[in-house]
């Protein structure tokens, strides 16, 4: 069946190309049929698209990863960026350069952003306080406890309290 289809489709593609010096109309009709003829096995077969769906949320995963952890260095990716912390700098580093050092973290947030519009759905965002106005987002997600598990990493490795 494949290869009648795909013969097909060759032959349409031909068609269209010979049509195209005379009418562009017919060419783009021969050029819909061809990739009819192209998919039609696929469609036949029921298969599933090539890649996936990127507005489908079927699926409620973390967007906080752990990228790399050893004794001296941990990085953590988020879905705003990757944070590397370093235990003999001290520091948080992100691929620009050193953002910060421990002592400059406050604590550790987890804050549900859509609290305060009162949304039944609820994003959790990760971020590192610094004290006054200044913060440090590493990202959001829909998956509360992959947030958490992200805010306890940092809070293991800077020392520093987790508040919400």
């Amino acid at each position: 069946m494949d290869r009648v289809s795909y013969f097909l489709a060759g032959a349409t593609l031909i068609a269209a190309l010979i049509a195209s010096t005379f009418s562009l109309g017919i060419a783009a009709f021969a050029l819909a049929l061809a990739f009819v003829f192209f998919r039609a096995p696929r469609w036949i077969d029921n298969d599933a698209p090539l890649f996936s769906d990127p507005s489908d949320n079927s699926e409620d995963r973390s967007d906080f990863e752990v990228l790399s952890e050893s004794e001296d260095e941990l990085t953590i990716r988020g879905s705003f960026q990757a944070l590397t912390l370093n235990r003999k700098t001290k520091s948080v580093s992100n691929v620009r350069g050193v953002l910060c050092r421990f002592d400059q973290v406050r604590h550790i947030r987890v804050a549900d952003v859509y609290a305060h519009e009162g949304r039944t759905n609820s994003r959790y965002a990760v971020s590192l306080s610094l004290g006054g106005f200044s913060s440090i987002a590493l990202g959001e997600s829909n998956d509360d406890v992959g947030a958490s598990i992200a805010a306890a990493k940092l809070s293991t490795w800077t020392g520093k309290p987790v508040s919400t």
